[in-house]
């Protein structure tokens, strides 16, 4: 019910629950929300696991309410990152092949452990099983706190109770629900003028809003970078931040950060996504070193490509105020099986 690295299926959603593109085969039973009827057969897909009855799961994939079967066990609470097969009903949540190998070295707690990080496309080994064993007993054992342990330990943040608490209200927030705490951090901003941002965050702290105060400490959480070498875009808590669309609403992205080493050089990885009331769903990614960056944007909606690249002028202009060379700014259409990864990022790490 999870993959490593985006094999097969289509393109991974960095949100936490999610498809992508939202039309096919796949029959939803409960409420719809997105006017979604259909996932196309083979589509990866993010959810988190509701119920169960006997082997049929009842799992939520974006805003619906979905009944699937899994081809390993599941448990209630947890997330997931699958291939949606619909050739069989009800439809099948598929691990592949490959990560049916690695999970079938580990037995019990250590093959629930294993099978959230492989969800993530995070290493699995002896090591951060044992790692993450430890802090999950140490925390009551809880299974739907796996998956959020296994974030924490994907930033190198401390694997705390309160931090796991903090980071799973989080990963439950919607779009709105998020907009609605920023809004209410930026009344604050603009209702005082504050002496520094840490003045400001003392004050946002003591302002006696306990969902500015979790959100503000969760964000934190979400918004440290990826441990050397992991991509950002598998995690499936990315952190939330504030946009402007092309019709200069305001609507919320989700962001995910990572640091590498190329030789001697330091490089950076961010890898976003957001959905515009004009061009739609919008995913992309930057890599920088410490003399230059490119830029890679992909449309769910080919035909929304000619308006982004009229408008490419005017993004080259607000990217010149950045102090490094921009090598690469490149538009294109989300294809089948694509990831965005540093090779397509066009950045030379050696300029």
């Amino acid at each position: 019910m999870a993959q490593i690295g985006g094999l097969g299926g289509n393109a991974i959603n960095p949100n936490a629950g999610g498809i992508r593109p939202p039309i096919g085969d796949g029959q939803p039973s409960g409420p719809v929300s997105h006017g979604i009827l259909r996932i196309p057969n083979g589509t990866t897909v993010e959810g988190l696991v509701l119920g169960k009855d006997g082997d049929l799961y009842q799992v939520r994939i974006g805003m619906n309410m979905m009944n699937a079967r899994s081809n390993i066990p599941l448990f209630v609470g947890q997330r997931f990152r699958a291939i949606w097969d619909s050739t069989v009903t009800p439809p099948l949540l598929r691990l592949q092949q490959p990560d049916m190998a690695v999970l079938g070295r580990f037995a019990g707690r250590d093959q629930d452990i294993a099978s959230a990080l492989l969800s993530r496309g995070l290493p699995v080994n002896d090591e951060t099983i044992w790692t993450l064993r430890q802090q999950w007993m140490q925390s009551g054992g809880d299974p739907s706190r796996i998956g959020v342990l296994a974030e924490l330990w994907a930033r190198g943040a401390a694997m705390t109770e309160a931090n796991a608490a903090l980071l799973a209200w989080y990963m439950e927030l919607t779009p709105g629900a998020a907009m609605h705490i920023w809004k209410k951090i930026q009344d604050r901003l603009h209702s005082k003028k504050f002496s520094s941002p840490k003045e400001l965050l003392e004050a946002l702290k003591e302002d006696g809003d306990s969902d500015v105060r979790d959100f503000l400490a969760a964000h934190a959480l979400a918004g440290k970078p990826a441990r050397r070498g992991l991509d950002p875009a598998m995690l499936l808590a990315p952190s939330w931040w504030p946009v402007e669309d092309s019709l200069g609403e305001p609507v919320m992205a989700k962001v995910s950060f990572s640091s590498g080493q190329k030789g001697e050089r330091q490089v950076w990885r961010v890898a976003f996504e957001m959905e515009g009331s004009f061009i739609g769903p919008v995913w992309g990614s930057v890599m920088a070193n410490s003399k230059a960056f490119s830029v890679n944007i992909r449309l769910e909606d080919a035909a929304k490509i000619p308006a982004v690249m009229d408008n490419l002028p005017v993004l080259r202009d607000d990217l010149s105020d950045i102090p490094l060379a921009l090598q690469h700014l490149g538009v294109g259409a989300l294809a089948r099986n694509e990831r965005l990864t540093s090779s397509q990022h066009g950045l030379d790490v050696e300029a």
